[in-house]
């Protein structure tokens, strides 16, 4: 008896240890009702963006964007949306990018976010792994667009 006690005890003292050791990270689960908005969204045309917020008490905000040049624009549009239904709905959670494309990294963005440790750092995490498969996926259109923003941000000169 006092070896299966020993044994319990070690189990447990091991787990707890294993648990904190691990790399965790609270994943909210996505609301019936927001499920069936990604339904649409899967049917949309590519150079789509799909952002959620969601609140530990479930209530939630979501927004997307598609048919863009670039996932980078989708995803300037799909977060102004998402910020205005946080604002008009009360909801104080952060935005994450739920899926680009047809393809969903949800849980992927939320953990890469949380390792960074603050807000910024959240959303430069989030930008980076955007501009990732946008470069991969629309290589000539990102293209363009550096220029035309390049060319936006030199001076005019005065006449």
């Amino acid at each position: 008896m006092k070896v299966l006690a020993k044994f319990f005890v070690f189990v447990t003292i091991a787990t707890v240890i294993a648990g904190c050791a691990s790399d965790t990270a609270y994943i909210p689960r996505i609301p019936p009702e927001a499920q069936a908005k990604l339904l649409d969204y899967f049917e949309k045309p590519d150079n789509k963006v799909f952002i959620i917020a969601i609140d530990p008490g479930g209530d939630f905000a979501y927004a997307y964007d598609y048919g863009k040049s670039t996932l980078k624009e989708a995803a300037r549009v799909a977060v102004k949306k998402c910020d205005e239904s946080r604002n008009d709905n009360g909801i104080i959670a952060r935005p994450y990018i739920y899926a680009m494309n047809n393809e969903v990294v949800y849980e992927k963005m939320i953990r890469s976010a949380q390792k960074s440790g603050n807000v910024e750092q959240e959303r430069e995490a989030q930008k980076q792994e955007l501009e990732q498969v946008d470069e991969a996926e629309n290589p000539e259109a990102v293209k363009e667009l550096e220029a035309e923003d390049a060319s936006a941000a030199e001076p005019v000169e005065e006449m």
